[in-house]
């Protein structure tokens, strides 16, 4: 069994909790559990549980956690940056992460960083009358950071996949 509902509170101010069997610990071999409250009835919850199951069986479950986007940015730009990245190409990355990346997402956590934040982030780069090349720059960046996040686990997509960096404008060649 992955996990079970439980019913909470006193009669006519019910609530309902999840229980999620995540893992057994290798050391200990006790079971892991997560227990997740639930804003609802008890279709809600049932709902909810039968949502986490799918997740844990597709392998898009991510354990929440609380790590800013800052703190990641920075630990991805030392484990793979710096082996990954010619000198030159990893003070690019460092100032563009520094910069543009941390100011305008870094207290965010990490799971709960949405594309309407980049979006909102590119729009305002725009607005401020940076060119459209800096801002791809900026989402080659995030994109690539994102991606490593995936493959360590700590995230269940690459939330800048669903965001359109701006077209760079060619300027027209004068003859």
């Amino acid at each position: 069994m992955r996990g079970r509902i439980i019913k909470r509170g006193k009669p006519g101010k019910e609530h309902y909790t999840i229980v999620l069997s995540i893992q057994l610990d290798p050391d200990t071999g006790k079971r892991k559990q997560r227990w997740i409250a639930v804003d609802g009835n008890k279709r809600e919850a049932e709902r909810q549980l039968a949502e986490l199951i799918h997740h844990m069986n597709t392998g898009e479950y991510v354990t929440p956690n609380k790590t800013p986007v800052a703190e990641y940015l920075r630990r991805w730009l030392v484990e793979c940056g710096k082996s990954n990245l010619s000198p030159r190409s990893f003070e690019r990355y460092t100032g563009i992460v520094e910069k543009n990346l941390i100011p305008a997402f870094g207290s965010i956590p990490l799971t709960e960083l949405r594309p309407e934040h980049i979006q909102r982030h590119y729009a305002d780069m725009l607005g401020r009358g940076l060119a459209a090349r800096t801002v791809r720059y900026d989402h080659m960046v995030l994109h690539g950071a994102l991606r490593m996040a995936m493959k360590w686990g700590l995230v269940g997509r690459n939330v800048a996949d669903a965001v359109e960096p701006p077209k760079a404008k060619h300027p027209e060649m004068q003859t």
